[in-house]
């Protein structure tokens, strides 16, 4: 009988190791996703941009503007990137994932972070304040990996 409890103990320890691994695997994954659509971002290639989020994602900027899915965010962004006052902008702290959490096994939520200045108002012409950005973005484990569902991009205000 203890040579059965020593082996189902042995089991259960190599199973808990075996789900950890899992684990560490899938955040792995997320990272990886999250971290090519950020490279994607300072490219300025909306069409990678695109490529890490859901057909039906939805995603809004911290000036309002609200997309419902990737082919008008596509839109969107190629016009962004086409702008001059945006493309004037330098990254200060590149983005850093600064929290990943499972609600469950099939999604993800991912908080990260950046800092950028110079960026003109291209409506003004006048410089921006510098930027401290933070997203929130969902993402869901899909058949072609983890794709981005949400997201939110927040910017951090001084307070005066």
């Amino acid at each position: 009988m203890r040579r059965i409890g020593k082996v189902t103990l042995k089991m259960l320890v190599l199973s808990v190791v075996l789900c950890a691994h899992a684990w560490a695997s899938e955040e792995d994954s997320v990272r990886a996703a999250v971290n090519g659509e950020a490279a994607a971002w300072t490219k300025f290639d909306a069409k990678a941009v695109v490529s890490y989020y859901a057909p039906d994602a939805t995603w809004q900027n911290p000036f309002g503007v609200r997309i419902h899915n990737s082919k008008d965010l596509e839109r969107f962004l190629n016009s962004l990137f086409q702008r001059p006052g945006y493309r004037a902008q330098e990254e200060v702290a590149l983005p850093k994932i600064t929290d990943v959490h499972f609600p469950s096994p099939t999604v993800a939520v991912v908080w990260s972070e950046e800092k950028s200045k110079g960026q003109i108002d291209d409506d003004t012409g006048k410089a921006m304040l510098p930027r401290h950005s933070h997203y929130l973005e969902v993402l869901v484990k899909t058949d072609a990996g983890w794709k981005i569902t949400e997201c939110l991009i927040m910017d951090q205000i001084p307070l005066p």
